[in-house]
C-alpha cells in the first residue's frame, strides 16, 4: 500500500498541492490588501493541467522505478513458495 502511495498517489497529488498553496497565498494576500476582486477564484481552477501533469510526473515516476528496481535485465521472477513445509521468498533468479 505504501509504494502505491508514494508512486501514484503522492505525484498525482503534487501539482494540485503546490497551486492550491499558492492559490491560498494570493487570495489571502489579496484580501489583506483590501482588493477582493483581484484574488482568485476557485472556479478559474485549471483542473485539466493539474490532472495532466499529475498524470504525467506519475508516469515518470513509475518509469523510473522500473528502470532502476535493482533486478538485473533477463532475470524471472518466482513468487513466494512453499518446499519442505515452510514459506521460501519470492526472488528473481
Amino acid at each position: 500500500m505504501i509504494r502505491i502511495l508514494l508512486t501514484v498517489l503522492l505525484p498525482m497529488a503534487l501539482p494540485a498541492t503546490v497551486y492550491f498553496l499558492w492559490f491560498a497565498n494570493e487570495r489571502r494576500k489579496a484580501l489583506a490588501a483590501g482588493e477582493p476582486e483581484k484574488a482568485p477564484r476557485l472556479g478559474d481552477v485549471p483542473w485539466f493541467v493539474l490532472g495532466s501533469a499529475g498524470i504525467a510526473i506519475a508516469a515518470v515516476v513509475l518509469v523510473a522505478t522500473t528502470i532502476y528496481s535493482g533486478d538485473e535485465p533477463g532475470t524471472t521472477y518466482v513468487p513466494p513458495h512453499v518446499e519442505d513445509g515452510r514459506v521460501v521468498p519470492g526472488a528473481s533468479k
